[in-house]
């Protein structure tokens, strides 16, 4: 590819830093330039948010004037406190590092966000203008065989959540073991007190033995994938859930769901995708007098987009292409985001906002519409030319006044404007069922700013005899890898028909193919104007998508248990090929099917780390200890001597006798380490200076090839389950011996340079 070199911004190191630590996946959650409000009502922007099941994280990139006193003033310094505050006080975390930092201390950065977020139970996308799922519920007083017609009804409805409100000794766990057994589905059963948890299994037991019923509490934990049913408690799992995939069940059971925590079950709807919930209560509404149905809709995954529509709980959408000219070849951009520059300066052009305005008079006149804009200038400029041409129009953004801004949104919510021109504040949190087109004027990489500005228009509004809702997407010239979104591309549908629908109730779609396949116009696009007879195949390439499934360079030297490098290093000597190569200016990435994982690890004759092999290659790796430093048997010696029974040691007695090791050279009167180590400098470095050095220098070391380990807590190493348990204590012996042979070695050589 032919671009401009990256911006070396501090914002795109920050991204590509996050993405090394939490994948791709997970990098594509950044939602860059994110507007709020302060609590006085100014608007303002986080450089990159995220948000959580247990709240929202700010992340800020702070410039130089940020901690030079003398590029800063006292009201500067107050109003960013101010900021902060008011961040803190909206429930926000906020976290903050200098560009510094990002450009010259990238390992402790990185460190420091694992910290963070490694406590985070999930990391979800922005949907909150998509539906909950649909749920219902029964006050079963007779007998368990209404409740089973009545659940098989629901789901025949496409419901997937149920609350079933019967009386205590009712049967009504008997009722959902019949139900999930009917369905033959992988069913995780939960509850919150440990002795109905092992009564439950005993029940599946009886009335459904095939299942093989597993326990899940304590220390009791069978394999998931070796029983069709899972007893479990809510605590243990909501504790473990990283050890489940999110569709390891179809079916999940929550008994006494008005006793659920909140925290913990929204952990665990959160977490879990099945294809239906049965709560089983004798009380539908909790203490705090929220029902029971209302908390798990509220805590599920909410409906896919096209599930929604399919369903008939948004309206169908409608989408025209317009293409322009404007050339975004040139438009640097990294994991995330355009380079707000670039795309300001090529997408800002009196001839390409006139042709919105244009697109809007010959389609759309006297019908309410949003324009989403790249920032606020270009909000601003497009408003003027709206009124320009007689059109009731305003621009809104997050720098409004407080008052100002809600007027605007009334006066639109009533019919007085026709036209908002907006940038990130409606986004999110706004919401106008009487909005009928959509105009996608900003290029965009975010999947989800795409979705978000998209579900400001899906709502339905029976009472203005809206049918659908009008896309219109300002398809620019962009090259292949840096395409903006569009309808077709976050959807995934290649047809387009100008005007066609892109997403409705099936009955409907189908109905509209018949309809062109005869040559016939379908009414609404009729109002349009538009129509073709043969459908125009989009390209829908995307290399986010491309990659998806794939694990890139660094993920595949840690599943190799590699040397940080090792798969990068063997294709630039082309001894293995990648299956996608990414270039983002300066920065390469290169990406590999996972399939082709046994097939590389032969070519580079790399040992499989099984539980059977990990403790030879682990005494080969001590035994041979490759260093140009001390660290690596000096962080062993240390971790042996701090570790309890189970492998495991406080980090923080880590490092206090990691540098007692040093000091205790010192005092001796020996050689501490080489000049150019910092350890040889020890008395200048705090406890956090010297675990910074240890977590990205010899730990790291461990880390790959999965020796050690943090705990889930961080503040602990561990030894890898694997290892551990092959361990015995003649093994501990020989590993403190072979530390101190090489310590003597290395040592004896540093005397002699």
């Amino acid at each position: 590819m032919n671009h401009a070199a990256t911006s070396s911004q501090p914002e795109d190191i920050f991204v590509d830093l996050f993405t090394q630590i939490f994948g791709f996946e997970k990098a594509q959650l950044l939602i860059p330039e994110l507007e709020y409000q302060d609590f006085l009502g100014n608007g303002r922007r986080i450089d990159y948010a995220l948000k959580a099941t247990d709240g929202r994280v700010a992340f800020e990139i702070d410039g130089p004037h940020h901690y030079h006193p003398e590029k800063i003033t006292i009201a500067q310094y107050e109003d960013d406190l101010l900021r902060q505050n008011s961040l803190i006080y909206d429930g926000w975390r906020v976290f903050r590092w200098t560009d510094r930092q990002l450009a010259q201390d990238q390992e402790q950065v990185k460190e420091e966000l694992a910290l963070f977020l490694e406590r985070i139970p999930g990391l979800l996308e922005f949907d909150d203008f998509l539906p909950r799922q649909l749920g219902a519920v029964l006050e079963l007083r007779d007998h368990q065989q209404e409740a089973r017609q009545w659940l098989s009804q629901v789901r025949g409805e496409g419901k997937t959540i149920a609350l079933l409100n019967l009386a205590t000794g009712t049967g009504k766990t008997v009722i959902a073991i019949d139900d999930a057994r009917s369905l033959n589905a992988r069913t995780l059963y939960l509850a919150h007190r440990k002795g109905l948890v092992t009564q439950t299994r005993d029940k599946f037991r009886q009335f459904w033995p095939e299942s093989n019923p597993g326990l899940w509490q304590g220390r009791i934990r069978d394999e998931p994938t070796e029983h069709t049913v899972l007893c479990a408690s809510v605590q243990s799992v909501a504790e473990h859930t990283e050890q489940f995939a999110p569709e390891a069940f179809d079916y999940l059971i929550i008994d006494e769901a008005h006793h659920a925590p909140a925290d913990t079950y929204q952990r665990i709807l959160r977490h879990f995708r099945p294809e239906f919930i049965l709560g089983l209560t004798a009380t539908p509404d909790r203490p705090d007098g929220k029902s029971v149905l209302l908390f798990f809709q509220d805590s599920t995954h909410r409906m896919s987009l096209e599930e929604a529509v399919n369903k008939g709980e948004l309206v169908p959408i409608r989408c025209v292409r317009v293409k322009t000219n404007v050339d975004l070849s040139h438009v640097r951009f990294n994991q995330v985001q355009y380079n707000a520059r670039d795309i300001e300066t090529t997408v800002i052009i009196p001839a390409r906002d006139e042709f919105i305005v244009q697109t809007y008079l010959d389609h759309m006149p006297g019908r309410r519409a949003v324009v989403f804009c790249v920032n606020i200038r270009h909000g601003e400029a497009l408003a003027d030319r709206f009124r320009a041409h007689e059109v009731a129009a305003a621009s809104v953004s997050g720098r409004d006044p407080e008052a100002r801004r809600q007027k605007l949104l009334q006066q639109f919510a009533s019919g007085q404007l026709d036209v908002l021109c907006a940038c990130d504040i409606l986004n999110e949190g706004w919401d106008c069922p009487a909005v009928e087109a959509l105009f996608m004027a900003r290029p965009t990489l975010s999947k989800i700013i795409y979705l978000q500005q998209l579900g400001r228009g899906t709502r339905k509004s029976p009472e203005t005899g809206k049918t659908c809702l009008y896309v219109f997407d300002f398809v620019d010239n962009p090259d292949r890898y840096n395409a903006p979104l569009s309808l077709h591309r976050v959807t995934g549908k290649k047809d387009y028909n100008p005007g066609g629908l892109v997403l409705a109730p099936e009955n409907q779609l189908a109905k509209e193919k018949v309809q062109f396949g005869r040559g016939e116009k379908p009414q609404a696009v009729l109002e349009l104007g538009l129509h073709s007879l043969g459908y125009e195949e989009i390209d829908l390439f995307n290399w986010q998508e491309a990659v998806r499934d794939m694990i890139n360079a660094p993920d595949l030297d840690r599943e190799l248990a590699a040397s940080e490098g090792t798969v990068r290093t063997a294709v630039e000597r082309a001894r293995i090929t990648p299956d996608h190569t990414l270039t983002l200016g300066e920065r390469t990435y290169f990406y590999f099917a996972r399939s082709r994982i046994p097939e590389i690890r032969v070519v580079l004759g790399l040992p499989e780390v099984t539980a059977e092999t990990i403790k030879n290659l682990f005494f080969n790796f001590i035994e041979e200890m490759d260093m140009s430093a001390s660290y690596k048997p000096a962080l062993l010696l240390a971790f042996l001597d701090s570790s309890n029974q189970r492998g495991r040691a406080r980090m923080s007695e880590v490092v206090s006798r990691f540098t007692a090791f040093y000091k205790t050279r010192a005092d001796a009167g020996l050689v501490v380490e080489s000049a150019k180590a910092r350890m040889s400098r020890f008395v200048d470095l705090s406890p956090s200076d010297v675990q910074a050095l240890i977590v990205s220098m010899p730990l790291r070391k461990f880390q790959q090839r999965r020796y050690l380990d943090y705990a889930r807590d961080v503040a602990h190493v561990q030894f890898s389950q694997d290892l551990w348990k092959n361990l015995t204590k003649a093994d501990l012996a020989r590993a403190r011996q072979l530390c101190q042979t090489s310590i003597e070695r290395y040592y004896t050589r540093l005397n002699q340079e």
